[in-house]
């Protein structure tokens, strides 16, 4: 066949649907050309044109496809007008004939709606292996990430402790610095934040789960962001309806305050726009959306928590690890793009309201 041995010959070449389809329908009509001065319809080797059906549904667009087995059936019928020597037959052998082209209509049909399928399945093995190297790749990430930052930690527990000791010897001093208060709240904080990150890692160890309330995320999310980003202008829109739980370890907190971080970091220097931050519990899931003015393109969006896109801003490790974690809790964060408004949609399912 003439596309089988132009793969053959020109091994590893990608070919244009055009060019796949001229030469399938160069070869339907050789053949039939030869059918026809052969015995017509009635010749047994006429199954051989079953073959650029099934390179046809294959290789090429459904449309494209289902064309040229239009082609091939109509050529198939045109036998009928080239009986050569049975033309003088009777009405019996000219209802074979009708037989042999509707056998090979149909046979065509459904070698095109077999090969659909499994091209289909297929297609869908693919994207699923794909889904799962992605899946892979981020796992490979977070592995490092995790790694690194459980190694910061350990690190920077030594020269705390130090630390604390010498802020204790200036304190009990017979004249301390003006500044050491200050530097104390500050240190204090340090301890609060490493004493946090014991606890997180200890509960994702132990799988340990907490009900959290809408309540106390707000509060604390404010509060991270007054701490984090002072300068920066957000506007809360919280409906009502806190009562609700979500059920979740303390990883949650800060993959939902790295979100909102970036969101203020993203934004363009100078920009006038203030970040819009609003939550509302609907259809069983807790909606936080968080809206920011962004220079990202469209090529980073569809990567962003996914895999790690170096850009301006950073490298979206943070919005990788808020996806994974989030994620890990039957939740979901979508990003879109409208205009120059960057829209970070995040779904956790609810529970029932507290009563306490």
């Amino acid at each position: 066949m003439l596309l089988l041995l132009l793969f053959v010959s020109l091994r590893r070449r990608q070919f244009s649907n055009w060019l796949i389809a001229s030469l399938l329908l160069a070869e339907i009509f050789s053949v039939n050309i030869v059918l026809a001065f052969n015995g017509g319809a009635t010749n047994p080797f006429g199954s051989i044109l079953l073959v650029p059906v099934v390179l046809a549904f294959m290789l090429l667009p459904l449309r494209l496809s289902s064309a040229l087995v239009a082609i091939s059936i109509g050529c198939q019928a045109a036998q009928l007008l080239f009986p050569g020597e049975t033309g003088h037959v009777g009405h019996v052998m000219q209802s074979h004939y009708h037989g042999m082209v509707m056998s090979f209509a149909f046979s065509s049909l459904l070698i095109g709606v077999v090969v659909l399928y499994f091209k289909r399945q297929l297609s869908l093995h693919e994207e699923q292996l794909q889904l799962q190297r992605e899946q892979q790749m981020r796992n490979e990430q977070l592995l490092a990430i995790g790694t690194a930052a459980a190694q910061l930690t350990h690190d920077v527990a030594t020269p705390v402790q130090t630390i604390k000791l010498l802020l204790e010897e200036a304190e009990e001093s017979s004249s301390p610095p003006p500044w050491l208060s200050d530097l104390l709240i500050e240190f204090s904080r340090v301890e609060n934040q490493l004493s946090e990150w014991r606890e997180i890692a200890n509960d994702v160890r132990a799988k340990k789960l907490h009900a959290f309330s809408l309540t106390f995320l707000h509060d604390q999310l404010k509060s991270i962001l007054l701490n984090a980003r002072p300068e920066t202008q957000v506007t809360w829109e919280i409906s009502p309806s806190t009562e609700y739980t979500i059920t979740a370890d303390r990883t949650v907190l800060p993959a939902l305050s790295s979100i909102l971080i970036n969101a203020c970091d993203a934004s363009p220097e100078g920009s006038a726009a203030p970040i819009q931050v609003s939550s509302s519990v609907t259809e069983q899931h807790w909606l936080l959306r968080v809206s920011n003015p962004t220079s990202i393109d469209e090529d980073t969006l569809n990567l962003l928590g996914r895999q790690i896109v170096p850009s301006a801003e950073g490298h979206g490790v943070g919005a990788i690890v808020s996806n994974a974690t989030i994620e890990r809790f039957n939740g979901r964060v979508q990003w879109t793009l409208t205009g120059n408004i960057l829209t970070t949609e995040i779904r956790l399912p609810v529970n029932a309201p507290c009563t306490y």
